[in-house]
Formats: C-alpha cells, structure tokens, sequence
C-alpha cells in the first residue's frame, strides 16, 4: 500500500495526510477560507491569519492574543470607513469568489451568482453579501463614500493594493478589471499549463524535469547550415517556429522575377532570416488578428504577395526594421500589381477554388500590409494604409462581402469556411481601429455584416481532426453577427454565448454605434449649446450603457475569457476589455474628434486635448474616470518602469490608444474636482475617487504631499498624465505607441504651464 494516499488531482503530487492534500489544493485553487475578522484581508493558512492579527491589529490592541481577537465577534463597523477598505474588500470579495467558481471548473471560469447582479447599466457587479465590510448600495454597485476629504492614511492604499490581484484569472471587464501580467517566461516557449502547477507550494519539493530552471529545449546553440542544407529535424524546432527551406526561398525568387516590371532587382533575406521573420509574425501579430490557421500552415505552397507582406510585418516584431522595410517596398509593388493582374485587368476566371484562395491570400497580404504602414509617419508612410483600404473594400464587396465557402462537414471544409469568415470580421475591426485613430469613416458599416460570428479559439486551435471534432461538439454554436448584436440592445431576448473573437467583433460594433452617435450629438451641440465635445444623454446612449452591460455579461458566459495576455486563449478578451474602457470614455467625450493623432505632432495632439475636449461633471464622467483610474493601479503595483520596459510589448496597439484616452479623460476629470469651490459640491463618490487617485500617485512619487498635489487644480492631472505617459515612452515597435506617450508629456508640461484662476 502507498504510503501516500492522497493524489491530487491536478498535478502528479502525493501525500500522507488528508490536510496536507487540502492545503496543497488551495494552491491551485487559490482560495483564502481564513478571512480576517478586522479586515478584508483573508488567507490560505491559519497561521498565516494569526501571524496577520498578531503584526497588524494586535499592535494597536495592546494585551489581546490573535486567538481572542480571532473568536471574538466582529465589533460594529465604525462609522467612518478606513479610506480604500471599501475599494479593497471589493476587490478582495470578488478575487474569492471567483477563486470559488475557479475551483470547481477545472480553471474555467463561470462567475458565482452574486457577481452576475449588477447595477443597471453601471458595469460593476454587487458585492456579496458574505463580504467583510459592509457595502451599501450606490451609483457604483458597491460605496465609495463614509469618508470626508483629507482622512486618507497610507495604510488604507496599502490594504488596497495588497488586495490587487495579480495571478493570472480571468476577471470580469464587468467588474472594472485591473490589467493583469505574467512575468516574462525564461524558456522561448511558454508551456502555459505548467505555470501554477510548477509553484511550489509546500518545502522540500522533490525537482522534477518539468519544473527545472534549465531550459527545456536544450543548451546547445543553434547551427546556421549553408543555404543549400535541407534539414528534416523540424519536430526539434520550438513550437511555433516556421521553417522556410532553401528549397522554398527558390522557388519565391522565381516568382519574383514575374515582378520584374515592379521589382527591378529581385532579392530576399537568407531563408535563416525569412524564418525568424515568419515566426515573428505568429508570435507577435497572429494571435492579436488571428487569420491564419497555424495548424496547417504551409509556407511551401503559399504565394508570393502573402509570403512577403507577412515576413515584411513580423519583421517588425523580430526587432529588424531595415529588414522589415525593405521587403515591404518589395511586398507593396508585388501585392499591388497582382491584385491589377488578377482583378483589374478583366480577365479573371469565373468563381472556382483556385481563384478563391488567390481572393484570400491577396485579402491576407493586403491587410497585413496595411496593419504594417498604420503605425508610422513616413518608414512606411501611414497613408498608404488608408489608401490599402479602400483596395480591401472594394474586393471584399466584389468577393461578396457575406459570401463564404460551402461546409460538407470535414474537417479541411470548415477550416477553409473559417478563415474566409475570420479575415471579414478582422478587416472590419481594422477599419474601425482607422476610425478610432484617424477620426475617418468606417468602410463597413455594422448593418452590411451579416455572417454567422467566428468559432471557439479551441476549435480554431485544434491542433488534428479528433480533437477540432471534440472541441465542437462541446461549442454552443456560432451565433449570427447580427443576431447576437441586436440581443445585446433587447432585454428580453436571450443571451448569447460568444467565443473571444466574437466578443471582440461586437465590442467594435458598439464603437462604431457611439461613433456615428458622438459625431451626430457634437453637432447638435456644437451648434446649439456651444458645449463641443461634451456628451448629454441621451435615449440612444442609455441604450448603448445597456448594451455594453450586457455585453459584458455575454463576455463572462465564455469560458475563455481572461485579461491575461498570455491567455492560452490569445489575447483578444484582454483587448476587448481595453475597448469596453473606451467605450465608456465614447460615451462621455467625443475625443476622437479632438486628438488629431494623424497630425503626428504631440504638441499640436496636446493642444486640441487640452482647448477642445470638455466635459461634463455626473455620475457618468465619474464612472468612466474609476475605469481609468482601475486600469492604471496594477501597473502602480508592479512598477510602472518594468510594466512599460517588459510587459507593454504584449500589448495591441489598440490598449496604446484607449491609455490615451483613459489618461486625458481622468485628467480632465480631476480638473474638474480639485478647483477650490466646485459648484455643485463633490458627492461622496467623487471624494473618494479623487482621495483614490492622490494615494495612486503619492505611491510612485515618494515624498510628495497631499497638499502639494492639490495646491492647484492641474497639478494632479499632470502627475497623473505623467504615469501614463511613462507607459509608452520605451523604444516600442510602433511610431504611433511612442507618439501617444510624447503627446501625453506635453499634455502634461501644458497642465504644468497652466493655472485655473483661484489660485496663487
């Protein structure tokens, strides 16, 4: 008989005792079932609780033991809150009861019912009612008032950010989520299952392979054959690693010689090189614009355009950009004059397979190009993106823009129905992400769309036959797009339940909705009541806040929903919650038309900030402004100098552009409260989001004051703006990422410069 006989059940760990079993399991599980009777604070152990009762409250509660303290009962909640108590233990709640439904899915999430009850149209749910501190109802879901200006202590920021969650859990964007990072793995590939069950949870943990520091995939460096080697070793490869042989760099240099006309001196990077750009490509790009079937794909028989704009786009991602320019100024030309080949010259074949696949890759490389030139002021310049687009409009249409290929059932079928499906609804979202950046209409509108919503990303990552037909027979089925997208502005219809992507295309949807809303209010507005670019409600706006709602709930139905962008699943969830904050911040300001980032002049964007974007005081402003302030305190935490040096480049270019919004909005609001006799006074709710974010930037500017940082009403806003400016002023990939931290400093040196009358 084994003289451990207790086996967990998720990871190959043994034990003699029962507790021991259940102490390890908390490990996975994440639960904290000793709650502090003083406190939100709650804990795995007991004797981590009494150590808790014994350094915090049992020095300032001379004579008592932590076992007296423990079995009393909780003495009557004073009547003035200690600072973010209410703010942490909200938190706190939230983390457990989610670690709960963790713990009996197997790491899927399914939010407890109580998190599923929300205050209309506020997107944050109720607290339980098992929570620590009492949390009277408010306009917020859960109080953020019992405490009068100037009674912060630091102690009360520190409960706060002790309460910040920070492993890996899919927290709901309904919930204000904070943004969440792994820290970067040692080994080039990420075996992601590994990455709770290789913490060691008890001591003297026997070393196992798997949780060994050494490198998985060898010590020994890599040879670079001659380019004639061929290599049949590709099962030693890292996961995710494209092969390009010399075999295949041959046969795309004759066909570049086709482009001669385009391309007078026809060359390529050595096939060493291709690779790396390739797999730059599917570790960088791919899962934020997941358009390729990376089980089966095929560089051997892809075709020129693709190829090209594909190693000329991760490139960027390989850190080349010598590299990457020179095969876009040889991808551009090729893919061009293809497409005038093929679709302008009328003498394209009927409909038939073949012509489909050269719609596809064509479509493919000419997206891949424009993603490429968005980003940049001239190296290449951003224009061309604009004017790539109206060519993937115009085939799209001609294509058929809700045509796709029939489905017999196979396996081979449906990947190719899939990735037609997929490449429409991502270029939609990439023309909506031109009207976010530009300010410019979408060439799609939301209407025109009719298609069914993709598929799982567990069916579309199935890596063989057996297991996409196992992942399907557990998908609910996709949805039409616009069958979900009225289901979100209907309270009576049934929810649907989306996959990432899904969730992703609706969240653009929306945007597009507040875009064209925006535009048609600030007119009104403008012409009428001189207010610019303030938002007033409106009927149609309370049904977009419902929308969003729902949306939301929508988003926590779907087991792969994470803010995690080392998700298994991509990243999509963790970008659809950045643009759920923008969305918020749509509906309160219209900052698209104030920006003016296709200027590329950061003082020129800090002016029009600064002169033309107002707002309006309300329970509105100051919900969108806690959205703000929520998605800058994990990065507080961590340090903003290593979030923005190591975690940023995992990041979407779209979480740059929302950072810019969330930065200027949350500054204007802060001018808004911190003028020295506002009218109407602050509600309790403003109070303390404002005492909120003082203790926020007193914890990253050691010795500044309070008073200091309120002696004139921009001061604040500037240091805040700073934090965020901080974010995005490393060397990134992107000219426009740089460009919006540039911006956000001189937004910040124009606060500095600027004081409102009132003060001396």
């Amino acid at each position: 008989m084994s003289s451990k006989p207790y086996q967990c059940q998720r990871c190959p760990r043994a034990f003699a005792r029962l507790e021991h079993l259940q102490r390890h399991d908390r490990s996975h599980t994440k639960e904290k079932p000793y709650v502090c009777a003083q406190c939100p604070k709650a804990f795995t152990r007991k004797d981590l609780l009494a150590r808790h009762e014994r350094l915090v409250h049992q020095a300032h509660q001379p004579g008592t033991s932590p076992s007296s303290q423990h079995t009393q009962s909780p003495s009557p909640a004073p009547p003035v809150s200690q600072g973010l108590d209410a703010l942490a233990s909200a938190v706190a709640s939230h983390a457990q009861s989610t670690s709960t439904a963790l713990s009996g899915s197997s790491g899927q999430f399914r939010p407890p019912a109580e998190h599923r009850t929300r205050t209309p149209m506020m997107g944050i749910p109720t607290p339980s009612a098992a929570s620590t501190t009492p949390l009277p109802g408010s306009d917020f879901g859960y109080s953020l008032g019992g405490i009068p200006p100037g009674s912060f202590e630091g102690n009360d920021f520190t409960s706060f950010l002790d309460s910040v969650p920070l492993p890996s859990h899919p927290y709901s964007p309904a919930f204000q989520p904070l943004p969440l990072f792994l820290p970067v793995p040692f080994s080039p590939v990420t075996d992601y299952a590994q990455s709770e069950r290789e913490l060691p949870s008890e001591p003297n943990t026997t070393s196992t392979p798997s949780s060994s520091v050494l490198p998985r995939h060898g010590a020994q460096l890599p040879s670079l054959q001659p380019e004639g080697y061929q290599t049949t070793l590709k099962a030693r490869q890292p996961t995710g690693f494209v092969l390009v042989t010399a075999q295949c760099r041959d046969r795309l240099l004759g066909s570049l010689r086709e482009y001669a006309s385009v391309v007078p001196n026809p060359s390529l990077p050595s096939r060493h090189a291709l690779s790396r750009c390739l797999t730059g490509y599917l570790t960088g790009f791919h899962d934020h614009y997941p358009i390729v079937h990376k089980p089966t794909l095929d560089v051997e028989s892809m075709g020129l355009p693709l190829f090209l704009s594909m190693a000329a786009l991760g490139a960027r991602y390989c850190r080349e950009p010598d590299t990457s320019m020179r095969l876009y100024q040889v991808a551009k030309p090729v893919t061009l004059e293809h497409f005038r080949r093929v679709f302008q010259s009328g003498t394209m074949p009927a409909a038939n397979a073949a012509h489909d696949l050269d719609t596809l890759e064509t479509l493919q490389a000419l997206l891949m190009l424009m993603a490429l030139s968005s980003w940049f002021i001239n190296d290449p310049p951003y224009h061309e993106a604009l004017s790539i687009r109206s060519l993937m409009g115009m085939l799209l249409r001609k294509d058929g823009l809700n045509r796709l290929p029939d489905h017999d059932g196979s396996w081979a079928t449906w990947i190719w129905r899939e990735r037609v499906k997929r490449l429409k609804f991502i270029v939609f979202c990439f023309f909506n992400i031109h009207t976010i950046v530009f300010d410019i209409p979408p060439v799609i509108l939301t209407e025109e769309m009719t298609l069914e919503l993709p598929c799982t990303e567990k069916e579309w990552q199935a890596p063989t036959v057996d297991a996409w037909q196992a992942a399907r027979s557990e998908s609910p089925g996709e949805p039409k797009f616009q069958d979900a997208l009225s289901s979100l502005f209907s309270p009576i219809s049934g929810m649907e339940q989306l996959s990432s992507l899904g969730s992703y295309v609706l969240i653009h949807a929306l945007l597009q909705d507040i875009w064209f809303m925006t535009k048609a209010n600030r007119l009104a507005l403008s012409r009428y009541n001189g207010l610019g670019s303030a938002i007033a409600p409106t009927p149609d706006l309370i049904a977009v806040e419902q929308a969003l709602e729902r949306w939301c709930q929508c988003w926590e139905r779907n087991q792969e929903s994470s803010i995690d962008p080392l998700s298994p699943h991509g990243p999509l969830s963790f970008t659809s919650a950045a643009l759920l904050r923008l969305a918020y911040i749509r509906l309160n300001a219209d900052c698209g038309s104030t920006r003016q980032l296709q200027t590329w002049d950061p003082v020129q964007i800090a002016t029009s900030l600064k002169d033309n974007l107002q707002v309006l005081r309300g329970d509105r402003l100051t919900r969108a402004a806690l959205h703000c302030a929520h998605a800058l305190s994990t990065p507080v935490k961590l340090g903003i100098g290593f979030v923005a040096h190591s975690q940023v480049a995992l990041w979407s270019n779209q979480h740059a552009l929302c950072s810019l919004e969330c930065a200027v909005l949350l500054a204007k609001w802060l001018e808004a409260v911190t003028v020295p006799h506002p009218n109407p006074g602050l509600t309790e709710q403003e109070t303390r989001l404002r005492d909120f974010v003082l203790e926020m930037v007193m914890e990253v500017q050691h010795g500044v004051s309070r008073e200091w940082l309120l002696a004139t009403n921009t001061r604040l806003s500037a240091a805040v703006t700073r934090l965020w400016a901080r974010l995005f002023t490393a060397d990134y990939i992107w000219e426009m990422v740089n460009l919006i931290g540039r911006s956000l400093n001189s937004y910040a040196d124009l606060l500095e410069s600027n004081t409102s009358p009132g003060y001396t």
